[in-house]
């Protein structure tokens, strides 16, 4: 383990450092995504199956919206698994990939919330918006969860980097 950690640190101190930590991210990205995927996938089949949610769907009438049980069902395993990915991604994003050294806990806590208005914005907002309108044309929920991946996984790089973990000038 030694000598893999001496390789590593000479690679990220070399020229080819940003693609390191490209490769670092998206190791981090991909098991971040299973567990996400996990979660939505358990919350979607088992946990929430036969759940109609008929109190949210009446009440969202009641102000004029009107949504299927299924869009609701859509969105609630979505930000359950928002919540339980997006801490395990900024553990291993600040741990492993962009972190840069001692912080304090105020230093932690506004990266750390950065890092959830990325996600959000990606995992709260254009994915759902992008899952509940596939589904609607009749696409399978499994390919409609897949295929949001494709624009979320490198937005997320590019807002993590350069704006949550970016360093201050």
């Amino acid at each position: 383990m030694q000598k893999v950690r001496q390789v590593m640190a000479r690679l990220e101190a070399s020229r080819l450092a940003p693609l390191i930590q490209f490769i670092k991210f998206g190791l981090v990205g991909v098991s971040n995504t299973l567990i996400s995927y996990a979660v939505e996938m358990l919350g979607y089949y088992v946990l929430f199956s036969s759940s109609t949610f008929p109190g949210t769907v009446s009440l969202l009438a009641s102000i004029g919206l009107t949504v299927t049980g299924e869009q609701i069902r859509v969105i609630v395993v979505t930000v359950l698994s928002f919540v339980i990915s997006v801490t395990n991604a900024y553990y291993w994003n600040n741990r492993c990939v962009f972190g840069q050294g001692k912080k304090t806990v105020g230093e932690h806590l506004r990266t750390y919330l950065k890092t959830v208005a990325c996600y959000a914005l990606t995992g709260l907002l254009l994915a759902p918006a992008a899952k509940v309108w596939l589904v609607g044309v009749g696409v399978p929920f499994w390919i409609a969860s897949l295929s949001t991946l494709i624009i979320t996984i490198p937005l997320n790089f590019i807002l993590n980097k350069f704006w949550a973990f970016g360093k201050k000038k």
